[in-house]
């Protein structure tokens, strides 16, 4: 077989399930939650974006979440979330803080969902979502989206993006934008805020959190130069101007 016969087989459904059988993919079999969400744009509250959130417990005190733009298999994943406790939230330096937003209004506006499979009658999933959402209304979520899939949906270009949620009514996501996920998915936020009315206890988030609403301002990542620190293997001085290393003989 030649190599062009051999490189074709790469994305064949044959090669794919060779690999399925061979490898291991035990970071990603740990994955046991899917929370569907909103999050905006840290610099621009009128773009937000549908995130399906597929996540590990590390321990009690955190999550690892990795976010794709939709539930099907051709999903683009397009960021990551980290989440943690209030203890560890509270813990963290303030510098680190203004990355970081709350939960609490998330959880209870309906925004925030455990999607599952359309088998399961809606009784079994608000019995089942409780504990779930108990420990999610007190924690606090660092989201960052690699990419921008509503401004450039066939590639990730540009920085990364700092994601925010919403702290009240008045915040987006647009009605419409929320509908079409609900009817989508077979979910109803408006009754799972009333369900949650009922069995939520009264929680005041940190006052460090979502600090965008005290100061006003938004967080962007912008790329700038610096200086290389060069490797501890190199043989001699860099050559600026050509960008490689000298053997420096």
């Amino acid at each position: 077989m030649d190599n062009d016969t051999k490189k074709s087989l790469y994305h064949s459904a044959s090669y794919m399930a060779a690999g399925t059988a061979m490898m291991s993919f035990k970071p990603i079999n740990a994955i046991h939650q899917h929370i569907c969400a909103f999050h905006a744009y840290s610099q621009d509250r009128t773009r937000h974006i549908e995130a399906h959130h597929y996540c590990t417990h590390l321990s009690h005190d955190f999550h690892q979440c990795i976010i794709y733009d939709s539930d099907q298999p051709n999903a683009k994943l397009i960021g990551i979330e980290y989440i943690v406790s209030e203890k560890i939230f509270a813990s963290l330096p303030q510098e680190e803080k203004k990355y970081w937003h709350s939960h609490k209004y998330e959880v209870e506006s309906g925004f925030l969902q455990i999607q599952v499979k359309n088998t399961v009658p809606d009784f079994i999933t608000d019995t089942a979502e409780q504990p779930a959402i108990l420990e999610l209304h007190s924690t606090y979520g660092k989201t960052i989206h690699t990419w921008a899939v509503d401004l450039h949906p066939d590639l990730p270009l540009g920085p990364p993006n700092l994601m925010v949620s919403y702290t009240g009514d008045d915040q987006g996501p647009p009605k419409e934008l929320v509908q079409e996920r609900d009817d989508r998915l077979g979910m109803s936020t408006e009754r799972k805020r009333n369900l949650r009315a009922g069995y939520l206890p009264p929680y005041e988030k940190q006052a460090d959190a979502d600090q965008w609403e005290q100061t006003g301002k938004a967080l962007v990542f912008e790329t700038t130069e610096t200086d290389i620190k060069p490797s501890e293997n190199r043989r001699g001085p860099l050559d600026k101007d050509h960008h490689h290393w000298w053997s420096g003989g």
